[in-house]
């Protein structure tokens, strides 16, 4: 997003569950960042006065943004959360996501803004609720990820974060390109032109997810999703929008799909539809023209002569994952769901969400498809349960 990082942080020895267990926090840091734009200028250093300083922590600075279990607060330190220490990377990852939003909306001058979110049920500015803790157990067993872009790859990332204790199996066709390697948390400079599939299912390895899979095609010509069987997946991401992808889903007797989208104000949402009992995703995105749902992309022109180039806020993307990822990690607590099955996340004007009910669309495919046949064809699946 910028090619000017410092990083002011200890040597700190990563601790599990993380992936990357026994390494050191900066330099693991630093090697991403690199990695991402080897031509930038990424340094380990102390606060300049003329720094603009996101302070990641508790306490120890004027403003904050600290992140505990399930909640986020950014404002004037020291942090009001609660202590948590269960593997839940849902609040802290949030916190510094949102940091950077708000230093985009304010031109880098700061701001006296109070946050406080809980992404357990997305209540705003309130004080924390007893919710259910994640301890980083249970198994959330085959899920399918169709397209592997941003937000495909960023609810990936915060997803094996809290675990790995999952089966991938990755759809897409394309290849990684340049403008993809500021809001994927995952594709770096030596990537550009290779399968993401590939790319993602590797990196998923590396972080210690056993068994993956990756098809490098996209869904209506993937022979895996023609052939998909009873029982399979438990659960689908579906994290692509091109290609009749919505109608070609919902006409298979979908699992639950829990995913992540971003809006052109400035906002990230998560998406969720439980076969039988809530809206489907053509009830939500229509059906008569197939549009490509539209995202928070836009075009600039680059001053060097190039042309029109795609563009887009990163941060939106990250905040679009860690939203689905999270939704993923409470499936397997008792009484899930927790919200309504739209959760949007504004952050343009000022941060806050709103929870929305997905109607039902008269004349939709799922209003006239078989309930009988689609409970059998998830019965055999991990989360079949939810749709009796």
């Amino acid at each position: 997003m910028t090619p000017n990082v410092a990083l002011d942080i200890p040597e700190v020895q990563m601790v599990k569950p993380l992936p990357w267990a026994g390494g050191d926090l900066r330099a693991l840091v630093l090697d991403m960042m690199s990695k991402a734009d080897p031509h930038a200028n990424f340094q380990h250093r102390r606060v300049g006065n003329d720094d603009y300083v996101i302070h990641l922590g508790r306490s120890g600075a004027t403003t904050i943004a600290h992140g505990s279990g399930w909640e986020l607060y950014l404002g004037p330190g020291p942090s009001p959360l609660p202590d948590d220490e269960s593997p839940n990377p849902i609040g802290a990852a949030l916190a510094a996501i949102l940091s950077v939003s708000v230093l985009f909306r304010t031109n880098f001058v700061g701001s006296t803004e109070v946050t406080r979110l809980n992404a357990f049920d997305w209540t705003s500015n309130v004080k924390s609720i007893v919710v259910p803790e994640y301890r980083g157990d249970g198994d959330f067993g085959n899920i399918w990820v169709a397209g592997v872009g941003s937000v495909g790859t960023a609810a990936l990332f915060f997803l094996t974060l809290a675990t790995r204790a999952y089966t991938p199996l990755l759809f897409d066709m394309d290849f990684v390109k340049d403008h993809n390697l500021d809001r994927s948390p995952i594709f770096f400079k030596g990537d550009v032109g290779l399968r993401k599939v590939d790319v993602t299912a590797e990196w998923l390895r590396q972080a210690g997810v056993s068994m993956v899979t990756g098809d490098p095609n996209a869904l209506d010509e993937s022979p895996l999703w023609k052939e998909r069987q009873a029982g399979s997946p438990d659960i689908l991401i579906a994290a692509a929008n091109e290609r009749n992808v919505r109608p070609l889903i919902e006409t298979c007797m979908p699992p639950i799909q829990i995913y992540g989208t971003t809006g052109k104000n400035w906002q990230s949402a998560m998406i969720r539809h439980l076969p039988m009992k809530e809206a489907c995703s053509c009830c939500l995105f229509g059906e008569a023209e197939h549009a490509p749902t539209q995202c928070a992309t836009g075009s600039v022109t680059s001053n060097n002569g190039g042309g029109k180039v795609d563009a887009a806020l990163p941060f939106s993307s990250f905040a679009a994952g860690v939203m689905a990822a999270a939704e993923i990690l409470k499936i397997n607590l008792p009484g899930f769901p927790f919200t309504p099955n739209k959760v949007v996340l504004n952050t343009q004007s000022r941060i806050f969400t709103q929870k929305v009910e997905i109607p039902f669309r008269k004349g939709c495919i799922c209003e006239s498809r078989s309930s009988h046949v689609h409970r059998q064809m998830i019965s055999g699946s991990r989360f079949g349960n939810l749709s009796t």
